[in-house]
């Protein structure tokens, strides 16, 4: 009977999920539906999951236009130092960048905010303990319209950056005020002292106010006699007045006299400087001109002594100008025939030259010839002695051509060594002889006679080749002489006559080696005897006029030899002059420079001169005008004699009064004494207590920063995510349940035959419990996997479980009841949570409405709940209070849900949804229809 009772009950529920697994589309669109509330918290709580930590991203620009200043003695330079702090810091994306850029960067929406630093930022700073400080103008422009949030960050990022400056500047105040204490307490420690020696001096003063005091009955004594002069004096200043006048006549005169000579020193200072300059250059001139004379002296008695050398040499130079225009004539005909003896050497060097090629050829065969010769020796035996006749032969025709081309060698070279020695030797002779001197002469000449040495000795070097040729012939023939008679012993004989053979190839070898040096000498004697040829011509012309030169002076001599007898005797003249002015210069000298040390005393003492003249002037002017002063106020003198003796009748008078001023000014001086001596103690005093105080760089940091926040963690929430995950959960629990009543047939009966109210609520409610629970298992399984972070996990299941039971339940009886009424009251109520729930801001902050409408609703203790739950922030109280109240909402919505589908069901409107024929709902006959409902 129970069995049967479930299987009734359960009815309708088995045929409810039939139902949906059998259409496959409704099937699909629970399980979409059971995760909408994971793809709407998700995906949008990701993206602004942790914002805070990215705020390094957000790009701010940052511009210093700031100039340093210097602020009691050190440079101030606030822009800089914050703009090196901004790049320390990562809390925003910093970008230093220039003024156009950054208004640029805004426009183009590439930076939320630009931070202008102006440009007396500093110099404002500075300010700080002027009499009117300026504000320190921290400038910056915000683009609200890209993003609001943006602007609100970059507002406290500027914050943060004016509680930096603040900082700053209240540190370098204080450090300014820390400083001035200090030259405050140095100035007292000053001051102490002071006020002792004022004490002292107070003292000092006491002791003569009474020494004046006792003095007062002198004063009074003094004064009488004073008064008893003033008569006396009225009568002297009477006598006095009258000789002021004739003073004051004689000064006019003195003075105009002054101005005449005053007048006059110019002329005088300058006559005498020009005077001064003169005897300075007649000194030095006469200087110079007593050495000229001594030179002069000494120079005509050398002059004296070479003319008279001189005229004793004329004889003897008459002689020697005859003989060397003789000389010269020999010259011209030895250079003739110089000249013909040069040209025959250039045509034989011309000749040898020529042959010179022949002759190597020939040298050189010869030494090949010889070495065959001593090759084949020593390669022959003996049984090829038998052509000992044929080698004889041989070497008798090679020594005839050597000792021919020796021969002719060495006669052409022993004929032009003779011609040239000897044309040279008269050539050279002559020059000598006529003074004749050219350095390229004298080369080409040198060269011949060594080119011409070198040939003698190659001539020299072939006449020996051609002899040991003829030494070897020699032995050949007597080789072949005795070849009938040979004995044992031709071997040695033989070997004689490789020795021979030997030494010939090896002469001819050294004549060889000497071929190249003799053709190079060759070369160098044709050369040179072309260079003598051509300045033969030269010589020549330079001999013809040598010789007329020579004719001309011969003529001269007779008028030489009288001009040098007349100038002896005129040096004789000179010299005995010119010993008579040095023998005097010593004297004109003296003269001279006594002149010259006088006039330079005179001219130093010109300006002292001038500058006295001027003194005196001036004197006699003052004294002038001090005089007729005088005599302007003998009046006033008179006058004042006559008040002065009135004055001490007055003042003889007052004496009483002064002694007794004099004893109360006693009294206060003691006074004084004892004030400064109190004022010093107290200055040492709060010296003392100044120099006693610590401040220092420390001390002006607490000054700007004396504050220190120490935050205590009730509760951790690490970033906008775990913030706000409880409000948009439950949000996204209620927009899933919403979305299942709209695409769920929720008013639909799986199988009206048979069915009762009750089953048709169970099979709904299990239905909608299912998705929900679902729906809160999943969001609150894969936020965790998202990053979220759940203190406890029972907690958080169940207010997540209650949430969405809550939420279902609730659109369920109104989408039941009102249908699409009932949807659209959903919707709104979703609405009024959103701003009711305070999910984003505390509701303290949001207006009275909200604040009414908040406890009301259901999302407000979700919220509390979750918050518990997650970062245990408000207690397990409030948790269990919300989770309480969530649960007795469930309980009377399922009670109104089973009301209100008894209702619909007795009425017979189980079953009917305006949100099936919503295509229909325009039509005209709609409100009369009563069709037939098909179910699904």
């Amino acid at each position: 009977m129970i069995y049967k009772n479930f299987r009734g009950r359960m009815f309708l529920i088995k045929k409810e999920f039939k139902k949906i697994w059998q259409n496959k589309l409704l099937f699909v669109t629970v399980i979409v539906v059971s995760l909408i509330p994971i793809l709407y918290a998700s995906v949008f709580l990701k993206s602004i999951w942790d914002p805070y930590g990215n705020m390094n991203e957000l790009p701010v620009a940052v511009v210093n236009l700031d100039q340093s200043v210097d602020f009691q003695g050190k440079t101030l330079s606030v822009g800089s130092e914050l703009v090196d702090n901004l790049k320390k810091n990562d809390d925003l994306g910093w970008h230093f960048v220039s003024k156009d850029a950054a208004k640029q960067g805004l426009k183009d929406r590439k930076y939320y905010m630009v931070v202008t630093i102006p440009k007396d930022f500093s110099k404002n700073a500075a300010t700080v303990l002027d009499s009117d400080p300026e504000k320190m103008n921290l400038k910056y422009e915000t683009n609200a319209g890209v993003n609001y949030l943006g602007e609100v960050v970059s507002d406290n990022a500027m914050k943060q950056l004016k509680a930096q400056v603040s900082e700053k500047v209240t540190k370098s105040y204080a450090m300014a005020i820390i400083s001035t204490i200090n030259e405050l307490g140095k100035g007292m420690n000053t001051a102490a002292e002071g006020s002792e020696k004022l004490n002292d001096g107070a003292n000092q003063v006491n002791t003569g106010v009474g020494t004046l005091a006792k003095s007062v009955p002198t004063l009074a004594d003094g004064v009488s006699q004073l008064d008893n002069g003033a008569g006396s004096l009225k009568s002297g200043v009477s006598q006095y007045t009258a000789g002021v006048a004739q003073v004051a006549d004689g000064s006019n005169q003195l003075n105009n006299g002054v101005g005449q000579l005053t007048s006059q020193l110019p002329t005088l200072t300058n006559g005498l400087s020009a005077l001064g300059t003169g005897a300075n250059s007649l000194s030095a001139g006469l200087i110079q001109y007593t050495g000229g004379v001594a030179q002069v002296a000494n120079g005509s008695t050398q002059l004296n002594n070479g003319v008279g050398q001189l005229a004793s040499q004329l004889p003897t130079l008459t002689n020697g100008l005859g003989a060397l225009g003789t000389g010269a004539n020999d010259l011209s005909t030895g250079l003739a025939q110089y000249t013909g003896g040069v040209n025959k050497i250039a045509e034989g060097n011309k000749a040898l030259n020529s042959q010179m090629p022949e002759l190597v050829r020939s040298v050189s065969a010869l030494n090949n010839g010889a070495n065959q010769i001593s090759s084949g020796l020593n390669s022959v035996d003996i049984s090829a002695l038998s052509n000992l006749g044929q080698l004889a032969g041989a070497l008798q025709t090679v020594a005839s051509h050597l000792e021919t081309a020796g021969n002719s060698l060495a006669n052409t070279s022993n004929s032009m060594a003779s011609d040239v020695q000897s044309n040279t030797v008269a050539v050279v002779t002559a020059l000598n002889k006529a003074g004749i001197t050219d350095p390229n002469l004298a080369n080409v000449v040198g060269q011949s006679l060594a080119t011409n040495a070198q040939n003698t000795k190659v001539a020299a070097d072939i006449q020996n080749a051609g002899n040991e040729l003829t030494a070897v012939k020699q032995i050949l023939q007597g080789v072949e002489s005795q070849m009938p008679n040979l004995d044992p012993n031709i071997v040695n004989k033989f070997e004689k006559l490789q020795q021979g053979a030997t030494a010939l190839s090896n002469g001819l070898n050294e004549l060889n080696t000497k071929m190249p040096t003799l053709s190079q000498s060759v070369d160098e004697l044709a050369k040179g005897s072309a260079q003598l040829a051509a300045k033969s011509s030269e010589l020549t012309s330079g001999a013809n006029q040598l010789a007329s030169g020579l004719k001309e002076v011969n003529a001269k001599t007779p008028t030489l030899t009288n001009g040098v007898s007349q100038l002896a005797d005129g040096l004789s003249q000179v010299a005995t002059g010119a010993n008579t002015l040095n023998n005097n210069s010593a004297q004109l000298t003296s003269g001279a420079n006594q002149l010259a040390n006088g006039l330079n005393t005179v001219n130093e003492k010109t300006p002292a001169l001038a500058s006295g003249v001027n003194q005196l002037a001036n004197g006699v002017s003052t004294l002038a005008n001090g005089a007729n002063t005088l005599n302007s106020k003998s009046g006033e003198l008179n006058d004042g004699t006559a008040k002065l003796a009135d004055g001490l009748d007055t003042l003889n008078g007052k004496i009483p009064s002064l002694s007794s001023g004099v004893l109360k000014l006693k009294d206060g001086t003691g006074q004084l004494a004892d004030g400064t001596n109190e004022l010093a103690t107290k200055l040492k005093d709060g010296s003392a207590k100044i120099n006693d105080l610590s401040l220092g760089d420390k001390n002006a940091e607490m000054i700007a920063n004396p504050a220190k926040e120490t935050q205590t963690k009730y509760s951790s929430v690490p970033n906008y995510g775990h913030a706000l995950a409880p409000y948009f959960m439950s949000v996204s629990l209620f927009v899933g349940s919403l979305v299942f009543n709209f695409v769920y047939p929720i008013r639909k009966i799986a199988n009206r035959k048979g069915a009762s109210a009750a089953q048709w609520f169970r099979s709904k409610v299990t239905i909608g419990g299912l998705v929900a629970t679902t729906m809160a298992l999943v969001i609150g399984t894969v936020m965790q996997m998202i990053g979220l972070t759940v203190s406890n996990q029972w907690q958080f299941y169940g207010i997540l479980l209650a949430t969405a039971w809550v939420n279902m339940f609730l659109i369920m009886f109104l989408a039941m009841s009102f249908d699409n009424p009932g949807r659209f009251i959903a919707v709104l109520l979703l609405v009024v949570q959103l701003g009711s729930a305070g999910g984003v801001f505390p509701m303290e902050i949001t207006s009275r409405f909200y604040n009414i409408v908040h406890p009301y609703i259901p999302m407000t203790y979700s919220i509390y709940g979750l918050r518990q739950s997650i970062s245990t922030g408000l207690g397990n109280e409030l948790y269990n209070q919300s989770l309480l109240i969530l649960v007795v909402l469930i309980i009377a919505l399922l009670a109104l849900l089973r009301l209100s589908m008894q209702i619909l069901f007795k009425r017979g409107l189980a079953g009917y949804s305006q949100l099936h024929n919503t295509q229909k709902l325009l039509d005209d006959d709609y409100m009369n229809k009563r069709e037939k409902y098909t179910l699904w």
